[in-house]
């Protein structure tokens, strides 16, 4: 299936930089259907993005079996600000931005059960380049500003329902539904007495998915967890044109598992694949691969009181992001370090991550990208 033509040439159009780019946000976001934003918490960040199978509490919508192990109904939000700097052959700038890439609310019941209901990041679509280009008329040159930006993203609403079916083994199932906007506007700048020139349109998504979580606990120190996600389609539907492109999302499984090696410190690991590359004839040029992840982590119980206990964690993560830049896929590698606290037997959290990363590489991609993620979550349960 290939993209409708209003699509692919408005794609074609925000894709394209001519002249010279002086500013970027974003550079990634702008590739394919966005930047990738995975719905995790502060914890899960601190330690490398290995949210598969952890102990201690797995509060990150990433394996749907681990609400199982939820006691009491709770509630928690992430907020994300993010800082980016670009340097290229001819783009350079930076920007700071802010997201919440988690909300979620769990209510156990019947003794062996959990429902849940969830926000989260999905694909991010906020970016802006401005360049210097000249209109060339018969009688002159006119240089003029062109400013290209998109603003907004999709967003994934979960409801979920895990339950625990022995000592050794959890399940769950999420139920996915895809929702976002994407505005996008072009705007040139000539000077006077020559009229700035603007253009904008909105493309609007949604669809369905449904992702299977498995957690299993040989002994009490280890837990290992796995999941498999897919989605029937996602619908994007241009509202200046009327124009509609329905995707297949892309087939995901995630391994995983964490081990409490001593009372106060944990190690997990976590791998992913997604078949992104199923979509490489649906989008335009460059298109897209396959994902490729793995994030690693520890945490260390550094003081602990009788209500209250305070964590310290390490991580590193490698990833693979789905659209080319050019004729290959960039990765992003960070690494992390985080902080959390206990509060009142576990029935309140606090905690907060920072990470340091790049993304694309300048000698291969033309671009850099790096980046300082900042994450910070509060969970709050009731008895």
């Amino acid at each position: 299936m290939r993209w409708p033509p209003h699509l692919a040439l408005l794609l074609a159009l925000l894709l394209f930089v001519s002249g010279q780019a002086f500013a970027q946000e974003d550079v990634l976001g702008s590739a394919g259907l966005g930047r990738p934003m995975r719905p995790l918490d502060a914890r899960a960040r601190g330690m490398g993005g290995a949210a598969v199978a952890l102990h201690g509490g797995n509060l990150s919508a990433v394996n749907p079996a681990s609400l199982a192990r939820v006691s009491l109904p709770g509630f928690w939000l992430t907020l994300m600000p993010e800082s980016r700097t670009v340097s290229g052959d001819v783009l350079r700038g930076e920007t700071e931005t802010a997201d919440f890439p988690l909300g979620r609310l769990v209510i156990p019941f019947g003794g062996r059960w959990v429902v849940g209901a969830a926000f989260g990041g999905f694909l991010d679509q906020d970016w802006s380049v401005a360049y210097v280009d000249t209109l060339r008329l018969s009688t002159e040159d006119i240089p003029f500003i062109e400013t290209r930006s998109s603003d907004g993203g999709i967003s994934q609403l979960r409801v979920e329902l895990a339950g625990v079916l022995s000592a050794h083994w959890g399940l769950g199932v999420s139920g996915l539904y895809y929702t976002g906007e994407v505005r996008r506007s072009i705007e040139r700048e000539f000077p006077s007495p020559f009229l700035t020139y603007r253009s904008a349109t909105a493309i609007q998504y949604q669809g369905w998915g449904l992702e299977l979580g498995a957690e299993y606990q040989p002994m009490r120190e280890m837990i290992l967890g796995a999941v498999a996600g897919w989605g029937p389609g996602l619908q994007a539907r241009n509202d200046s044109t009327g124009q509609e492109l329905d995707l297949d999302l892309p087939l995901a499984l995630q391994l995983g598992g964490s081990w409490q090696l001593t009372p106060d410190f944990i190690a997990a690991i976590a791998l992913g694949w997604e078949n992104w590359s199923a979509l490489d004839t649906e989008l335009p040029e460059p298109g897209s691969s396959d994902v490729w992840r793995v994030g690693t982590g520890v945490e260390l119980r550094a003081l602990s009181g009788p209500t209250s206990a305070l964590f310290v964690r390490l991580g590193g993560s490698l990833e693979r992001l789905p659209f080319r830049l050019g004729s290959d896929a960039p990765w992003e590698r960070a690494v992390s370090l985080g902080i959390g606290a206990t509060l009142r037997e576990g029935r309140g959290r606090l905690d907060a991550a920072v990470e340091f990363g790049r993304r694309a590489d300048r000698s291969t991609h033309g671009i850099e990208e790096s980046f300082r993620r900042l994450s910070f979550s509060m969970a709050v349960f009731t008895p």
